[in-house]
């Protein structure tokens, strides 16, 4: 699963493998169904209502029971289960567990081991979130009104679309039917297999599908088209409503890319006959695509270019976010955690390998400098606070399910499994991840089980140094000693402590830290353990790095002369390194260990023609030392220090892109000119309101990156008169996408008493439901106390 994106607006806006043994039902592990039963097979039918949200649904689940029993307890969630049966017998009781999510049928005999046919009929609600079976409400191309339907099962919704095993370690095969109206298609994991027209509509039947867990089954239906091209063996198709599915070329041709590279990455060739892409003309307040096995559901802003409404970074965004979905067919589908403990599996490896492909097959982008700059900042700047936790949970609730799709999870998760390849080397890491693909195939693993790979194929021991950046949370300091260069070598001692935020975050934790040094010349390896100071040699008496490469997670604290040393030579470091030492420096400051004035300075000195990516961190990093200090005196005249740097920059980009241009100039003009309208500059802001007039009146004549641009600045500063135009512009627009930026961009207004309407707005039925958590999100991000 993906995070849901924020609003295109500028950051200041806003063979069975589960164990079967008899157990009695009193010992199931907290949160989790009674052991002893497993599910084989689903045959599940539904009989959809769109316009009264709800339907119907039948099945019947072949089981294995290992130990006689006279209940079966199972998981299901708003549904009203009419008839229940084991092999034909009715149930004596249903009773249902709210809080659970189960239902436990009792018999008047035990049912005894051996393979068993469960039955079910029941209705149940179609939602207007995306949770189990729900409803999307969008306009056409020519503006009449349609409905879509879709399916959201991770985590633990499976349960509200019928009753499951609704636990990932619970693999079966699915069989689906489901009846849609005439002239609407439906869509599955698996293809077609029969399709019939009845009095009541078209009856979809769909392929058996391989063995997975509950939470990837998948359907859809509505009034669609669909594109397809053929990678090898594989159909990848992209599912659209009618008139935008030419906007799925460059996904299309994306993923064909992505298929063939991992297919030889995994080793294990993508199971599956067909590959589809559901561009869903929603949005969700909670995710923005997600990895259904052969059915990937995404968001039209995540899967989908519209050339009016599509940046670089929008650019780049869908392919991080198709290259993430795709990598979870393997990691995720294919091998499974076998609880929600272990979701890091999924997640961080997805999100590593999304960034990790993107740099391979698009260098021009730098995606894996992108990363260090961004996600991995984030995640240590939430790592280093006390509200930290490990990125193995202990998950024994629902709720503690959905909390644990987090930034630690996916990020600090990405940033791990980067340091670990670093470590045991591209080849030796990437022969493990076969090998763990291959021995799990269709299973469940936990996070022992690819230490276990990876030592294997490095020799190393893995499960050892990782261990502490897993089971614990917290991010490791790295102090470095006064370096000292004797005989054409550096000497230097290294020590370790504990960086945190705030006081909490700062108790002493231990952790097995892999560091990598160089002095110009050589290159040194050392682990770090413990607060004993290490001493370390490395060949060459240049500006001497400590994380070169930045590629372990860990923050390095530089003595002040040494930290003036690397200030001289910045423009010479290798851009990860100035990117490490650009972050670093703030996040010291931040954390009171060396005083702001070391990071101003670094950012002071930082050249005009200093790589696009660093000027983007560094405004980012502005804009984060701007809101801290927001409503106080000193933040007038940090605005103007900040503008007085800022603006030769901007004079370097301009608004309009040049021919050739590096990508990353482009991302950096998105972010620096938003960033200057904030501050107040007064050319920026004039310029903004005339593109944003422009972009409505003769939309042509504004390219999609300007009006992207425009519109956040124009909406910011705007009056009542300028914020009433784009409400209605707003209430009019019938593109999904357009709508939802507009509500939010009405949520992102600098004026307290226009943000209050923007609220207003949100409690009514003006938008749709998920958008109306879009404009609430963009209003706290300029008017947290609203």
């Amino acid at each position: 699963m993906s995070f849901i994106r924020p609003l295109a607006v500028p950051v200041f806006l806003a063979g069975l493998t589960t164990v079967l043994t008899a157990v009695n039902p009193a010992q199931a592990l907290p949160g989790r169904l009674p052991t002893g039963i497993t599910p084989i097979h689903y045959d599940i039918r539904v009989n959809p209502d769109a316009t009264k949200l709800s339907f119907t649904g039948s099945e019947t689940i072949i089981v294995v029971v290992t130990a006689a029993t006279p209940t079966i307890t199972l998981n299901a969630a708003d549904l009203d289960i009419a008839k229940a049966s084991v092999d034909g017998v009715a149930a004596t009781s249903i009773k249902y567990n709210k809080v659970e999510q189960t239902v436990t049928l009792s018999f008047a005999k035990p049912v005894m081991v051996g393979e068993h046919k469960l039955a079910f009929d029941w209705k149940g609600k179609i939602g207007q979130s995306a949770a189990g079976l729900f409803a999307i409400d969008y306009k056409t191309v020519d503006g009449k009104d349609a409905r879509m339907l879709s399916t959201q099962f991770e985590a633990p919704d499976a349960r509200r679309f019928a009753p499951m095993f609704d636990e990932p370690g619970q693999k079966a095969t699915f069989t689906l039917t489901a009846l849609s109206p005439k002239g609407q298609t439906a869509y599955s994991n698996m293809p077609v297999t029969t399709k019939v027209d009845t009095p009541q509509g078209t009856l979809w039947s769909f392929a058996k599908s391989p063995k997975m867990s509950s939470y990837l089954l998948y359907l859809g239906m509505g009034d669609v088209e669909r594109k397809a091209v053929m990678a090898g063996n594989t159909e990848i198709g992209i599912i659209t409503r009618k008139g935008v599915v030419d906007q799925g070329d460059y996904a299309l041709a994306s993923a064909k890319n992505l298929l063939a590279y991992y297919n030889d990455y995994f080793g294990v060739p993508y199971p599956l006959p067909k590959l589809d892409m559901i561009a869903a003309p929603g949005s969700s307040q909670f995710f923005g695509a997600m990895e259904n096995w052969g059915a990937i559901l995404y968001f039209e802003r995540t899967v989908l270019i519209d050339p009016k409404l599509t940046t670089e970074n929008q650019k780049q965004d869908v392919f991080g976010t198709v290259a993430h979905e795709m990598a979870h067919q393997w990691f995720g589908d294919l091998v499974t955690m076998a609880w929600w403990d272990d979701l890091w599996l999924n997640e961080g490896f997805a999100s590593w390998m999304a960034s990790k492909v993107a740099g391979d097959l698009n260098p021009e982008w730098g995606s894996l400098t992108q990363s260090l700059a961004f996600d991995r900042q984030g995640a240590i700047s939430l790592d280093a606070r006390s509200s930290t936790h490990p990125i193995i949970q202990k998950i024994t609730t629902v709720d503690q399910i959905s909390q644990a799709f987090d930034s630690i999870t996916y990020r600090k998760g990405e940033a791990i499994i980067r340091m670990l390849e670093a470590s045991l080397g591209r080849d030796a890491f990437r022969a493990g991840v076969r090998n763990y693909m291959a021995k799990h195939a269709y299973g469940n693993t936990v996070t022992g089980d690819l230490w276990s790979a990876l030592s294997a194929s490095s020799g190393k021991p893995v499960a050892k140094i990782m261990a502490g950046f897993t089971t614990q949370g917290g991010v490791p300091l790295i102090k470095v000693g006064t370096p000292a260069c004797v005989n054409g070598q550096t000497r230097v001692t290294l020590s370790q402590s504990r960086f945190g935020l705030d006081v909490a975050s700062k108790a002493a934790r231990i952790w097995q830290v892999p560091a990598r040094l160089t002095a110009g010349e050589g290159m040194a390896d050392v682990i770090v353990s413990g607060a004993k100071p290490v001493a370390v040699t490395v060949k060459g008496c240049g500006p001497l790095v400590v994380n070169a490469g930045q590629s372990a997670y860990f923050r390095t604290l530089y003595s002040p002369s040494h930290f003036e040393v690397l200030r001289g030579a910045f423009a010479n470091l290798s851009i990860d390194d100035q990117v490490g030492l650009l972050g670093d420096a703030f996040a010291l400051a931040n954390g009171g260990y060396q005083p702001i004035d070391r990071y101003l300075s670094l950012i002071s000195s930082l050249k005009t023609d200093a790589p696009p990516l660093v000027w983007t961190l560094a405004a980012s990093q502005l804009a984060g030392i701007d809101d801290r200090i927001k409503g106080g005196a000193e933040q007038a005249p940090f605005r103007v220090r900040a503008l007085a740097l800022l603006r030769p920059v901007f004079n370097r980009v301009g608004w309009e892109a040049k021919a050739g241009e590096a990508p990353a100039v482009a991302q950096l003009r998105e972010r620096i000119i938003p960033l200057l309208g904030q501050f107040g500059d007064v050319a920026i802001r004039e310029k903004a309101q005339s593109y944003a007039e422009a972009s409505f009146t003769a939309p042509d004549t504004v390219s999609g990156p300007i009006r992207l641009m425009a519109l956040p600045v124009a909406a910011y500063a705007a009056d009542a008169k300028a914020w009433d135009a784009l409400h209605q512009r707003a209430k009019a627009e019938t593109g999904p996408v357009a709508k939802r930026l507009y509500y939010g961009y009405l949520g992102s207004s600098a004026n307290p008493e226009l943000a209050k309407r923007a609220l207003a707005i949100a409690l009514t039925d003006e938008a749709p439901v998920p958008m109306r958590a879009s404009i609430i999100r963009t209003v706290a991000g300029e008017h947290p106390e609203l």
